[in-house]
């Protein structure tokens, strides 16, 4: 059998050379930004508001407080 033979042209790791550049951009819409996320926060305040009135059964369903209303309102 043979000696093993690279197979790739990759260089080795401690071969390579690596370096850092800084990329220097404008700076961020912070207004805009802002009003994303508030729309973001009231969108999903909705959906959770929207699950968990989905959740509670009707106001039709619940009994009157303090007894029947048809009660006091005879006396």
């Amino acid at each position: 059998m043979g000696s093993y033979v690279k197979k790739t042209n990759r260089r080795r790791y401690e071969d390579r050379s690596f370096s850092v550049r800084a990329v220097h951009r404008d700076r961020p819409d912070l207004h805009k930004l802002a009003e994303v996320l508030i729309r973001l926060t009231l969108q999903e305040t909705g959906h959770t508001r929207a699950e968990h009135r989905a959740a509670e059964p009707p106001d039709t369903y619940r009994p009157a407080a303090g007894g029947s209303s048809s009660a006091a309102i005879a006396q």
